[in-house]
């Protein structure tokens, strides 16, 4: 039984640690690419269907895709989870 639950936690510290992580990141980069338009001059974001040019929305668009990447770095570095019990 106790190899079992070993396969479970290092599947599923694969899973998170490297799978998640690269989607994190690869998502994170593209969604921020793509909007980087919005911060040129008469770049506009959708608010409400209606088009806003509020600088706050145009540049969360970008920077919270780069805080989705670099939360996907940051859990690509951490350490594999192991419950107290299976060491």
């Amino acid at each position: 039984m106790n190899n079992w639950r070993s396969l479970y936690w290092n599947f599923f510290n694969f899973l998170t640690r490297r799978v998640m992580a690269l989607g994190f990141v690869g998502v994170g980069i593209i969604l921020s690419v793509s909007a980087l338009p919005n911060l040129l001059p008469g770049g506009t974001v959708q608010d409400n269907g209606v088009p806003s040019d509020d600088i706050v929305l145009r540049t969360f668009s970008v920077v919270f895709p780069l805080i989705v990447s670099l939360l996907g770095v940051l859990l690509f570095r951490a350490k594999p989870f192991y419950p107290p019990w299976l060491k």
